[in-house]
């Protein structure tokens, strides 16, 4: 994975990762609570992107 593809796709996870904790507070605080929304944005949000830096560091590593 390149740098910009890593860039990109770090970016596009933080923006639904946070479009899923906002919109989900908002409209689904009637099936799970709040705090539940919260939570599971969090964690796809660092699993994401630890695998994401993952691949990402695999890659920069066997360049060096």
């Amino acid at each position: 994975m390149n740098d910009k593809t890593f860039e990109r796709s770090l970016t596009a996870l933080s923006i639904i990762a946070l479009l899923w904790i906002v919109l989900g507070s908002i409209f689904f605080y009637w099936v799970l609570s709040i705090a539940w929304v919260i939570i599971i944005g969090l964690v796809v949000w660092i699993a994401g992107g630890g695998t994401l830096l993952h691949f990402w560091g695999k890659k920069y590593m066997s360049r060096v």
